[in-house]
């Protein structure tokens, strides 16, 4: 069965982005697939978007093409730890700014176009923080929800799951 995730991942050029490490983003396709079949952590090793996606949360032009693939993946069966891993990810993503490199590149806004990402998909981490880590889906949804109502009513409701109620 084809996942929503996988779609998303082919649906982008990967070769004909920037990545963190220096090269095209073209091996990225086999990270995510190995992060999104993951059953273990084991399985994991050696797949990591750190250092690619973002560097010390300098961006890169691979960054808000990966936001959907990984807010489509929240949805879907994950390890856990590759879960943390992408909402991680995501929160960089939504709080760092473009690399130098990449403003030299004429993209100087990385950081808003990853946060337009999210808010396109901003259920899936209403979603998250209902059914999953409510904190961390919470701590990206500071960033990127303008609807400061919504995100309010979400925390108190969800302020005892998280100790706070």
């Amino acid at each position: 069965m084809t996942r929503a995730s996988i779609l998303e991942l082919r649906r982008h050029d990967w070769s004909a982005l920037r990545c963190g490490c220096g090269r095209s983003g073209a091996h990225l396709t086999e990270s995510f697939s190995r992060l999104l079949d993951a059953r273990s952590t084991r399985e994991t090793i050696g797949y990591t978007l750190e250092n690619h996606l973002e560097v010390q949360s300098m961006l890169f032009e691979v960054a808000p093409h990966a936001v959907p693939v990984m807010l489509t993946a929240l949805g879907e069966d994950l390890h856990d730890s590759v879960r943390r891993h992408f909402l991680g990810m995501l929160e960089y993503l939504v709080t760092g700014e473009s690399h130098r490199s990449e403003i030299d590149a004429g993209r100087p806004d990385l950081e808003e176009e990853c946060i337009a990402a999210v808010r396109e998909g901003i259920w899936a981490l209403y979603t998250e923080a209902v059914s999953g880590d409510a904190e961390a889906a919470l701590d990206i949804l500071d960033y990127v929800d303008e609807d400061e109502d919504r995100l309010e009513y979400y925390r108190s409701v969800l302020a005892a799951r998280l100790g706070e109620g």
